[in-house]
């Protein structure tokens, strides 16, 4: 029963510390009458560019140590079922009679404990894997736009011999 009280308060602080790093206070300014573009961006800066550049991290920093978290939770899950089988013992039958696993009380806990661990975990790592890429899409859009936001980039003309802008 110990190990099993031990595996759920690690499952709590790691659950517990990945929520309390992802929420955060922040100021956000905004700059005061400027005229807006065609998208709603300021023109005369790159400023809520960098606001959203700035916004696309921090979300990509979060659901990265969400990814981190689900995948410590699905080994302690994977963990847990594992101990289990130490409580139980497969009864083989002759061919026309399936096998079987009979598992003591301790054991079945468990396994059920284990297993359920492991699968909310798997699901909260296929769901935040998805959100990470999502966000790193979003995250390298922006950059490719503020890119082409900022002008001409400084090349080298080939013809002139030359830096250029």
């Amino acid at each position: 029963m110990s190990r099993v009280a031990i595996s759920s308060i690690l499952v709590l602080v790691l659950v517990t510390g990945s929520r309390a790093q992802a929420q955060s206070t922040e100021v956000v300014t905004t700059v005061p009458n400027q005229s807006l573009g065609t998208q709603g961006y300021p023109q005369s800066s790159l400023g809520y560019r960098h606001y959203e550049l700035e916004e696309a991290n921090k979300g990509i920093r979060a659901t990265r140590n969400a990814l981190i978290a689900t995948s410590a939770l699905a080994g302690v899950g994977m963990i847990v079922g594992a101990t289990a089988f130490r409580h139980c013992e497969f009864i083989y039958y002759n061919y026309n009679n399936p096998d079987d696993l009979v598992c003591t009380q301790r054991g079945d806990a468990l396994l059920t404990a284990g297993g359920t661990i492991f699968g909310l975990a798997a699901v909260g790592m296929i769901t935040s894997g998805i959100m990470l890429g999502v966000r790193k899409g979003k995250r390298r859009r922006l950059q490719r736009d503020i890119r082409n936001q900022q002008g001409a980039r400084l090349q080298w003309n080939v013809e002139a011999g030359r830096l250029e802008f």
